[in-house]
């Protein structure tokens, strides 16, 4: 039943806007917390004298803390609703996030990004969830690529902010920008964010449901997360996490270190924040590009893109003689890893039906960061042996190699069940046992 007149699956255009919008400034700060570590890191050595390896250790937690925050926040979304779960999150990464700028110590600034992440990691999958359920069923991936374009500009205002602000008011500066946004943002998430009708018609109907047992008779319930497996899930789920944690391995590896690697092969500051920049709006675009194909003709974008991704990452060792070739690159491999991962939330949020959705991409966003934190944790280990620059690209390409052989198995199965019913004019684009 629908609890506003319309049906669940077919909310109003003004609502599906606003909750892109909202979603879509959600990723920016998203995006932007995650970044700013990256961008503050360099002064941060300078100014504490620590050492790389030691710093991919707060990298790392940070991604804990995703993780972690994915999963519960997973579960919180699925019980008491997604709008419950994203402002929740909101509050609590904003918070955090501002109190970091007052850091005076690794073990601190350690504590700090975990605890930031696990509001920021809740928040995300949540966000997800919800604009996959308000967007028309033949536009959900792109709806998804959308709102994480999100994640490539606030990348870019983290660089912009610390080209601007540090150099006269120090590293804090970042984070307590990013704290104050975020803190306003969660004002209007909460004034202006609708619940899902779907999650709400979907509660009605486990509540009616319950109701309905009599005579002292138990239900027996599945567990969320054997429901991840059920229903022509069962191959699907693995691969969908295979592909996350590579894709994770090369991105974050890129997002945490690129700054770094580019000011140790001899180029100007300014041109490591520019290339991280460029990154992250290659991501923007090339998530909308690979979004929209796969919506109209199935995962063959997502194999293609991880593909090319491969030979693109492992070209910026090579190229740090010439800066405009280097932020060519860099774009161009933003395309690629990020577009790769924008649309892979699409993908996922199609995957799993209402029920469990936000419990599905809570899982495959926390499964994802287990690469998020091996990419930078590697990564430091590498460059604290003085690696090559081209040898540290090469190995941050391989893990992309994965992903285009796991995507390629799950397009087998996602192509003829989920993207075949979700161009059907009926059905919720669904998998069912027999399609799988």
């Amino acid at each position: 039943m629908s609890l506003s007149g319309a049906s669940p699956l077919g909310p109003s255009t003004a609502l599906t806007v606003r909750v892109t919008a909202l979603s879509f400034l959600l990723m920016v700060a998203d995006s932007y917390d995650v970044a700013a570590l990256s961008f503050a890191v360099p002064d941060m050595i300078r100014t504490w004298k620590v050492d790389k390896l030691a710093v991919g250790g707060v990298f790392s937690a940070g991604l804990l803390g995703l993780l972690a925050g994915s999963i519960l926040f997973g579960y919180v979304g699925d019980r008491w609703g997604r709008k419950t779960a994203i402002a929740i999150g909101s509050v609590l990464f904003g918070v955090v996030t501002y109190a970091t700028g007052w850091a005076t110590s690794l073990d601190q600034l350690l504590a700090y990004r975990f605890v930031a992440c696990i509001g920021l990691g809740g928040a995300v999958p949540n966000a997800v969830a919800l604009t996959n359920e308000f967007a028309p069923k033949h536009l959900r991936v792109t709806a998804i690529t959308i709102i994480f374009a999100g994640y490539a500009i606030g990348g870019t205002f983290g660089g912009i902010v610390s080209a601007q602000l540090v150099p006269a008011h120090g590293w804090p500066i970042i984070f307590h920008v990013g704290g104050a946004a975020s803190l306003m943002l969660t004002v209007a998430l909460i004034a202006m964010l609708p619940e899902s009708q779907s999650f709400l018609a979907a509660t009605a109907a486990r509540t009616n449901a319950a109701s309905l047992v009599v005579g002292g008779a138990e239900t027996q319930s599945i567990s969320p997360f054997v429901q991840l497996f059920g229903d022509g899930r069962s191959i699907m789920t693995p691969l969908l996490w295979i592909v996350y944690v590579a894709n994770s391995i090369t991105l974050f590896a890129l997002v945490s270190w690129l700054p770094v690697l580019i000011e140790t092969a001899g180029l100007p500051r300014s041109a490591a924040a520019l290339a991280l920049s460029c990154f992250f709006l290659g991501g923007a675009a090339g998530g909308l590009v690979v979004g929209y194909i796969i919506d109209r003709s199935g995962l063959r974008a997502l194999v293609g893109s991880a593909l090319i991704a491969c030979p693109v990452v492992a070209s910026l060792g090579l190229l740090n003689s010439s800066e405009a070739l280097l932020l060519a690159a860099a774009t161009a491999a933003g395309f690629f890893t990020i577009g790769v991962q924008n649309s892979l939330h699409g993908v996922a949020g199609s995957i799993y039906p209402t029920s469990i959705r936000a419990n599905g991409l809570g899982w495959a966003l926390g499964i994802g960061k287990v690469g998020s934190i091996i990419g930078p944790f590697i990564g430091g280990i590498l460059l604290s042996i003085s690696l090559p620059v081209a040898q540290l690209f090469w190995a941050a390409a391989f893990p992309i190699g994965i992903v285009a052989i796991a995507s390629f198995f799950l397009m087998r199965i996602y192509d003829r069940s989920i993207h075949v019913e979700t161009l059907s004019p009926e059905g919720d684009g669904q998998p069912s046992a027999a399609s799988a």
